[in-house]
């Protein structure tokens, strides 16, 4: 059987990509390969903010590349392999070296592994969903693993120390669980990609305070702000049910106004 070539053109075509979001993806690549060093150096908060920094810049790359209008095929595969070490090796080397004793080395390396190979089943999804078109981009189904891993590293971080207390590690454990789940969940998730001009305005000034926040009091800030992010879905179930509530009761004032007159 005869083998079908592809011409040098052809596989230009193929991995064609513009240099300064794939850039800003390596940058990201190599904020996450110094972060597992310092786990393995036991500088646990520097490679807590490696990770962060890698998250920004993957946040970077991605908007460069739509304001650009320079996305491609290329440039969502190097993202997704990018975050895969970034985010799912360096995080999953975070909980295993910081979160888990030498007596619960073994359970360290399962809570690990559950978390690692979450991300990567997320990861491979995300890219199936994205190339199929089926979900509007303002919307991310299950939790992003850029996400899960700030949520991991904001424990870290507010801790600081390494878990000693058997109780600490069991919770620990669970709270992983919880965050791999979601990330492989039907949850969905509100990106900032369609944004009002209205809105944006308050939602850039919300920004900044953040960012102040984060930069004085980070140890305080991004726990918080993880969990809010992780918990959102349930303040927009809720407004959903009383938006259906609020209808319900014009209908049936209308209904009543119409047999009144």
């Amino acid at each position: 059987m005869k083998k079908r070539g592809l011409k040098k053109g052809s596989i230009t075509r193929l991995t064609g990509f513009s240099f300064l979001p794939s850039l800003f993806s390596l940058l990201s690549l190599f904020a996450g390969f110094l972060a597992v060093f310092q786990i393995f150096n036991g500088e646990f908060p520097t490679a807590v903010y490696l990770i962060i920094a890698s998250a920004i810049l993957d946040g970077l790359d991605g908007t460069i590349a739509r304001l650009t209008k320079t996305e491609s095929n290329f440039g969502v595969q190097l993202d997704s392999l990018v975050d895969a070490i970034a985010f799912g090796v360096s995080t999953s080397f975070l909980i295993y070296k910081w979160g888990f004793p030498v007596e619960f080395h073994q359970l360290g390396k399962v809570i690990a592994f559950i978390f690692l190979s979450s991300g990567i089943i997320r990861l491979a999804r995300f890219n199936v969903i994205k190339d199929a078109g089926v979900i509007p981009s303002e919307i991310f189904i299950g939790l992003p693993i850029p996400i899960g891993a700030i949520s991991i590293s904001s424990v870290v971080l507010f801790f600081k120390d390494s878990l000693v207390s058997s109780n600490n590690v069991i919770v620990f454990a669970f709270f992983v669980i919880v965050i791999s789940f979601l990330m492989i969940s039907n949850v969905k998730y509100k990106t900032l990609k369609k944004v009002n001009t209205k809105i944006g305005l308050k939602l850039l000034f919300f920004f900044a305070v953040i960012v102040a926040l984060l930069i004085i009091y980070p140890e305080k800030t991004l726990p918080l702000i993880s969990i809010v992010y992780c918990t959102s879905p349930l303040y927009f179930f809720f407004k959903k049910i009383y938006k259906k509530k609020q209808k319900k009761v014009r209908e049936k004032r209308s209904h009543f106004s119409k047999l009144e007159k």
